[in-house]
């Protein structure tokens, strides 16, 4: 719609429609009954960082009804979770005790998500466990090794015993690269960020871009760069997403890239 002065303007419907973010739930069990969960700041982050209306995908859609939500919303979250990916997706061996839990349900819904929030150019955040889906759905490699190698010495275990406030505190600074989307996002300047992960991306998937490595050099987010917002980063920004800068930095962008989703342009 184009009003007198010859500029785009949003039908009133479209500019007072908040947005709807699907975001992906993890699969467990309490006292004997299967659960799906998900962590209260991802929820918040969503309403309160990005303006939308959050979604909770469950583990359990198989694709096509993955497909049919996905052409409801207007972007995607995949969280963090205390469970990592089945080694064996990205070619490596591993038992629950030395690479698990795991969490199979999750596994299957998170890569086909990726494959069709990338087929239809939808934003997608990656957070945590949800990069390292991210860069395993096209081809790289996780690392396992963050705790017991003296080269990562900014990567120590967490004692989540302490106060939310404590574990996700600054752990280390990102060094961002020159041309890289992050870097447009955040600006320059000094930028630190939390750390509760045992695991990383180790070796990049298949035309993802670098985007931050930590201090000690581990990679800390990536994009793709055919699409707007593909946007994997190892730290829980969601955590204080509105009060952290480089959170609601990210969340701005994501948003803004939701405005050119095709739900959108469909009112148009």
């Amino acid at each position: 719609m184009t009003n007198n002065s010859g500029i785009t303007t949003l039908p009133s419907a479209v500019a007072e429609k908040r947005p709807i973010v699907g975001i992906l739930a993890n699969s467990s069990e309490e006292a004997g009954l299967t659960t799906q969960t998900i962590d209260d700041k991802y929820l918040t982050a969503a309403m309160q960082a990005v303006g939308a209306v959050p979604v909770i995908l469950p583990t359990l859609l198989n694709d096509a009804e993955l497909a049919h939500v996905l052409s409801l919303v207007d972007g995607v979250i995949l969280t963090g979770d205390a469970s990592n990916i089945q080694p064996s997706y990205y070619r490596c061996g591993g038992t629950v005790e030395s690479h698990g839990p795991f969490d199979d349900k999750r596994d299957r819904a998170a890569f086909a998500l990726i494959r069709a929030t990338f087929a239809k150019n939808i934003p997608l955040l990656g957070i945590c466990r949800g990069m390292q889906e991210m860069n395993v759905a096209f081809g790289g490699t996780i690392r396992n090794d963050l705790y017991e190698n003296e080269a990562f010495a900014l990567h120590r275990p967490i004692d989540y015993k302490l106060p939310p406030k404590q574990r996700y505190g600054a752990a280390h600074q990102l060094c961002l690269e020159e041309n890289g989307l992050l870097r447009d996002i955040l600006g320059d300047g000094t930028h630190h960020v939390n750390s509760l992960h045992e695991q990383a991306v180790d070796t990049l998937g298949d035309g993802l871009m670098l985007d931050a490595t930590s201090e000690d050099g581990v990679i800390e987010a990536f994009h793709h760069p055919e699409k707007e917002f593909f946007l994997g980063i190892q730290w829980h920004a969601e955590f204080e997403a509105v009060s952290n800068p480089v959170s609601t930095r990210i969340f701005a962008a994501f948003a803004e890239a939701m405005q050119c989703t095709e739900r959108v342009k469909a009112f148009l």
